[in-house]
């Protein structure tokens, strides 16, 4: 993807986002000024609440690898805290196309540093992932933690597969 083909994306979600949230790009920028000036944590808050649809679209793109989304959001927002604090608007760049690289290399990192250490073989991960949805529903059906037996009569494999 092309550097303007970024940016395109960036503003239309940043336009969709604000817009979404009955906010102007002038105001976004009169907020990017005063919190510039004063650094009001006020307005960095107004800020991170202006801007989290922007995370919220970024963290989407990472469900479904095995973290909650809502994890994925707060540390998309970690992202964004960083990208708001380097911000300079008088650099004339648009904010989203300046926090989208912040943000999602603050997502990549998690997952680096939350990932395999050793590699493991793709079946042992996958089966890793089934059995932890096993163990969820096991414990909400019976109450407590399932044991080894409970969880390999339920996935139809040996104790020592699980």
């Amino acid at each position: 993807m092309s550097a303007n083909e970024a940016d395109d994306i960036t503003g239309v979600v940043e336009g969709a986002a604000l817009a979404g949230r009955g906010v102007d790009r002038a105001y976004a920028k009169d907020l990017f000024r005063r919190f510039v000036e004063h650094r009001d944590p006020a307005l960095r808050e107004e800020l991170v609440g202006v801007h989290l649809p922007l995370v919220e679209y970024l963290a989407r793109r990472f469900r479904n690898r095995g973290e909650p989304l809502e994890d994925l959001i707060q540390v998309g927002t970690i992202g964004l805290l960083k990208a708001i604090d380097r911000f300079d608007p008088e650099r004339g760049l648009e904010f989203s196309t300046y926090a989208t690289p912040t943000i999602v290399g603050e997502l990549k990192r998690h997952f680096r540093d939350k990932g395999w250490a050793v590699r493991v073989p793709r079946r042992l991960q996958e089966l890793n992932l089934s059995l932890n949805k096993v163990v969820a529903e096991l414990s909400q059906e019976i109450g407590r933690s399932p044991t080894i037996a409970e969880i390999a009569a339920k996935v139809h494999l040996s104790e020592e597969e699980v």
